[in-house]
């Protein structure tokens, strides 16, 4: 059998190596798609850990700065959706209290994010409140 010499073998690409081409551009854009998505769910991770860490500063910082700052717990959720709590504990037994002139408190402030997935971050630090608030 003659080939017909005005058909060059070097012509255009075969259906196997454009399919072959478009398997290999399909696995390569799934893969890179992956590693977008995982990108964007870290940075919103990163997003509402920055807003929770925010959100209990400013618990701490107004608890700090109150007049009627008290033993005990309070609780809310902000308009972002974040569960927030403040816990204020008296510090140390009741002997060391007792000899103090003041009386140190613990206050605690936690914040919570995801349903059900167990984010939460807590701050905490010491403030001195008056006598007249012994527990």
């Amino acid at each position: 059998m003659r080939r017909r010499p005005d058909i060059a073998p070097d012509d255009g690409f075969t259906l196997i190596e454009v399919l072959v081409s478009l398997t290999i551009l399909s696995v390569a854009l799934t893969v890179l798609f992956a590693i977008f998505g995982q990108s964007l769910e870290r940075n919103g991770e990163a997003r509402r850990r920055q807003e929770a860490r925010e959100v209990a500063q400013s618990l701490l910082a107004q608890a700090e700065t109150s007049e009627a700052l008290a033993p005990g717990e309070t609780a809310g959720r902000t308009a972002s959706g974040l569960a927030w709590r403040l816990v204020v504990r008296p510090y140390g037994n009741a002997d060391e209290r007792q000899a103090w002139t003041e009386n140190p408190a613990e206050l605690w402030a936690t914040v919570s994010w995801g349903n059900g997935s167990g984010h939460a971050l807590t701050l905490s630090t010491l403030r001195m409140l008056p006598k007249e608030h012994r527990s």
